[in-house]
């Protein structure tokens, strides 16, 4: 006489059968609830009561790392027009420093929300004083489109450097 197998379903899928299970509560998953972990799979619930324990900032801290990463991008902003070819070493130094100086404003507190706040204020600070500067300079100036490009090459490339090393250097 064979014995009866108890199928089990998916705790979040209940009309899905499965044979799967969370290595850290035990409960039923389906292929995709499943999250793959080095050490096996986990459900959502377990995933995200993981994840809570990663993300340690406060409210206030998304508002002093954009300050703090804006008023160094903006500063490193001032001196791309005068260097030239040296505002490559400017904007990796800006980064590194605005990073720097945010994390031991905030604690070394985390979250993937800061990583983006920081960016999007780098990139902000650092390309609107370019827009700035070039419509004050060579638009209203009356010199001329063509002669401004050059210096505006600079303060945009200055720009799209310090966003992504801030934002490499946060991904980790």
């Amino acid at each position: 006489m064979p014995e009866t197998e108890n199928t089990l379903t998916c705790a979040f899928h209940p009309n899905r059968e499965t044979t799967l299970r969370c290595n850290r509560c035990n409960r039923p998953i389906c292929i995709k609830c499943a999250t793959h972990t080095p050490t096996g799979y986990r459900c959502p619930e377990c995933i995200r009561s993981q994840q809570k324990v990663f993300i340690t900032t406060k409210w206030y801290d998304q508002v002093i790392a954009a300050l703090i990463t804006g008023a160094v991008a903006f500063a490193g902003s001032l001196l791309t027009g005068l260097v030239g070819f040296y505002t490559i070493f400017i904007a990796l130094g800006a980064g590194y420093l605005a990073v720097l100086a945010t994390k031991k404003a905030i604690s070394n507190r985390r979250s993937p929300l800061l990583k983006i706040v920081m960016s999007t204020s780098a990139l902000l600070a650092s390309i609107f004083p370019a827009f700035i500067y070039y419509y004050r300079v060579y638009w209203l100036s009356g010199i001329g489109l063509a002669w401004g490009w050059y210096d505006m090459a600079w303060r945009l490339a200055y720009g799209v450097i310090v966003t992504a090393n801030v934002y490499y250097q946060l991904r980790k």
